[in-house]
């Protein structure tokens, strides 16, 4: 349920408590201007990008007219109580020996960081008024020590993803549920890769070499979105003024939190949020035995 809030940003009072969450901070001066509308690459043959009057039909189906007021912000840290992340022993058996850091980011259920913080949550803030368009035509993701930098992806659809290689490793990126494409490699140091969902939804970005090396990706309709990193920080910044509702969502272990706030122009609105976990409640995937399929 939290997922179909997420992907779908308003309508109803349903609509009104859909999202991810975007908040908490200190009080500060936040202004942005209108986001820019298409993306710079559209039309280059090195893209297969996704032409505008679709992201305009798909992202405003209720053709909201463009917001023109004032914005705030909202930033926060997500701290996550109960039990311990549990060890993903499969994975650990697939991670080579000097992937050290690999093993940190894909060996446990979650990753946790100092006071509890957890990284990898995702955070959006929904309900508002108005219809708001991405300020950029790509999200970068990261990928060194045999990973992503990420576990959680998120985009506005008619965005793409650029995956670039930042240490000594090709990586070949591959988005599980949409329609298959060609798979690009990312050559080390070399210049970033696009994938581009062709449709709002939940997919799972894999790299083909490494099929441990998971990360989910979230494709909404709507740019108020963040992700947290292992100190658990996130800041959403260009969210229309009034009331909102800041939605979190960790997908390793489907814990979910939800606040309403009242987003104050030029202004940041402080919110701590916390996800509770339960072992008992998670069955991780068995180790195969040596020689099994």
């Amino acid at each position: 349920m939290l997922l179909h809030r997420l992907l779908n940003p308003v309508g109803r009072s349903l609509r009104v408590a859909l999202t991810i969450a975007f908040a908490t901070g200190l009080v500060a001066s936040c202004k942005r201007g209108a986001p820019k509308s298409e993306a710079k690459d559209a039309g280059s043959p090195k893209y297969v990008p996704i032409a505008a009057e679709r992201i305009e039909t798909v992202n405003n189906a209720t053709k909201q007219p463009i917001y023109q007021g004032p914005y705030g912000a909202i930033e926060g840290t997500v701290t996550i109580t109960g039990d311990e992340p549990p060890d993903m022993l499969p994975y650990l058996d697939k991670i080579p020996a000097d992937c050290e850091v690999g093993k940190q980011i894909y060996g446990k259920l979650f990753r946790e960081g100092p006071g509890k913080t957890v990284a990898d949550v995702l955070v959006a803030a929904t309900g508002y008024k108005g219809y708001l368009r991405a300020s950029s035509d790509h999200v970068s993701l990261d990928a060194r020590n045999c990973g992503w930098a990420k576990k959680t992806v998120a985009l506005t659809f008619g965005q793409r993803i650029e995956v670039q290689s930042k240490d000594a490793r090709p990586y070949i990126p591959q988005l599980l549920g949409g329609t298959p494409g060609a798979l690009l490699v990312a050559v080390p140091k070399g210049e970033p890769v696009p994938v581009f969902p062709q449709e709002p939804g939940h997919y799972v970005l894999i790299d083909a070499m490494r099929l441990y090396s998971k990360a989910d990706v979230f494709v909404v309709r709507y740019p108020t979105f963040d992700v947290t990193g292992e100190d658990g920080h996130y800041r959403i910044e260009g969210i229309p003024v009034g009331p909102a509702t800041v939605s979190a969502l960790l997908p390793s272990t489907s814990g979910t939190t939800s606040r309403q706030v009242t987003v104050v122009a030029n202004e940041t609105t402080k919110l701590d949020l916390s996800i509770a976990f339960s072992a008992s409640n998670f069955h991780p995937p068995a180790r195969k035995p040596a020689g099994s399929p």
